[in-house]
């Protein structure tokens, strides 16, 4: 699939050679946003911990039909304190995103990274010792397309979903009313 690229991308990932980061981030409770860098990054108003070594990234595919496609993608040397909030949570479904960020000589950002995956996460195995190692299988969004939508038009669905709407309060009296029309 092709996708567009403004020119100062463009022109930063031709250079005969081209530093860059990666920027993942997992949406836990708290978010677990990790850099590729050996020092923190600020960008997009958020403090990306800089692992060094990310780990790795199973190469990211496309494809024309209407396939989903995941990935598997590996963080090590996570800190200790930030692999707490992946250890006790409810992980699967939620959102796990991964950015390519071109940079310049004096590694800084070039231009905003491109965002190259955006899915849901699945599996997740984690290696505890001194530092963490992740790793996380993701699925891309096409995944739930063949997946039923469940979901009642009734009081108690909706009251589940968005606690106070009464949208849907009298549906099972309507039910086996007879109402008589145009008299």
């Amino acid at each position: 699939m092709n996708r567009s690229m403004d020119a100062g991308t463009a022109a930063g990932v031709i250079a005969s050679h081209v530093p860059y980061l990666f920027f993942v981030r997992m949406d836990f409770s708290q978010p677990l946003c990790v850099c590729s860098a050996s020092y923190d990054v600020f960008w997009n108003g958020i403090n990306w911990v800089g692992l060094c070594t990310l780990g790795n990234i199973e190469p990211i595919q496309e494809q024309a039909s209407l396939e989903a496609i995941g990935i598997r993608l590996t963080l090590s040397g996570v800190p200790s304190e930030l692999i707490a909030i992946t250890l006790g949570e409810q992980y699967q479904g939620r959102p796990c995103q991964i950015w390519f960020a071109p940079l310049r000589d004096d590694m800084r950002l070039l231009v905003d990274p491109v965002r190259l995956f955006y899915g849901r996460m699945d599996t997740m195995d984690t290696e505890v010792g001194d530092t963490a190692t992740i790793t996380v299988s993701a699925e891309s969004r096409m995944a739930s397309w063949d997946r039923p939508k469940i979901r009642r038009y009734n009081n108690e669905d909706q009251q589940g979903r968005y606690a106070g709407d009464r949208g849907f309060e009298y549906v099972a009296q309507m039910v086996e009313k007879n109402l008589l029309w145009g008299r």
